[in-house]
């Protein structure tokens, strides 16, 4: 094997690896964005809850797991 090969075997390596590791990261990158989504969205009901609205819930059967979460004003309008 001469050098030249050798060389471009070794770049193929790391560049593929580089790919990968990239991939990872821009993977992992945007599943935190979309939790730090879900927890501004969780935090804003929380609040709105706190403030003297009401929570109202709706689940599905097992088929479809469906959860519908409904923040309602406060219905004194004191909050």
């Amino acid at each position: 094997m001469d050098s030249a090969t050798l060389v471009v075997t070794i770049v193929s390596i790391v560049t593929a690896k580089g790919c990968w590791l990239l991939g990872l990261w821009l993977r992992l990158r945007w599943r935190a964005q979309q939790e730090q989504a879900k927890q501004r969205y969780l935090v804003a009901g929380v609040r709105a809850v706190a403030a003297g609205g009401q929570l109202e819930f709706e689940v599905s059967g097992t088929d479809g797991h469906r959860l519908r979460m409904q923040v309602l004003p406060d219905p004194t309008g004191r909050g």
